[in-house]
């Protein structure tokens, strides 16, 4: 599942990562996986706090969903992301409680606004999030999950 944390400004919080492998740099969500026996908000609250800090995270709503393999450390990865669009007051991250895996490879946070995002030329993921970001916030949150995946892999870890 990934985490669209967004401010009363509508700027998204993303985790800048580098491959200790590869040493490759790239921006993508907050996110993880679902545990036995949790819900997608339950699994929410505890991704976003661990990665975070966020103590109380609010309910999301379901706007994206996604197939997708990528290539991180050295391991191929198959995912099915659930997308949640959840609205946060800015906050600064402190990292609760990381994997050895995310302590490895996560370098720091930033809020980013869309547009900041289609123009970087930093390495984001998904690619297109800029653009898919600017469609949410103009036309709202869908009925339903929209399919923004492909199943082609990509480096580094999105």
């Amino acid at each position: 599942m990934k985490l669209l944390l967004l401010d009363e400004e509508e700027r998204l919080l993303l985790l800048h990562a580098q491959d200790p492998q590869t040493h490759a740099k790239c921006w993508y969500p907050v996110g993880g996986g679902i545990e036995l026996g949790e819900t997608l908000q339950e699994a929410a609250a505890r991704e976003a706090f661990e990665e975070t800090g966020l103590v109380r995270l609010p309910p999301g709503r379901p706007v994206w969903q996604r197939d997708h393999t990528y290539e991180f450390s050295g391991r191929v990865i198959d995912v099915h992301e659930k997308w949640l669009m959840h609205a946060v007051e800015r906050f600064d991250p402190e990292p609760a409680s990381l994997s050895e895996y995310e302590a490895d490879s996560i370098l720091g946070f930033r809020w980013w606004h869309a547009a900041e995002l289609v123009e970087t030329t930093e390495t984001v993921f998904p690619p297109r999030l800029g653009r898919l970001l600017q469609d949410l916030l103009a036309n709202g949150a869908p009925d339903s999950p929209l399919d923004i995946g492909s199943r082609s892999r990509q480096q580094p870890a999105d």
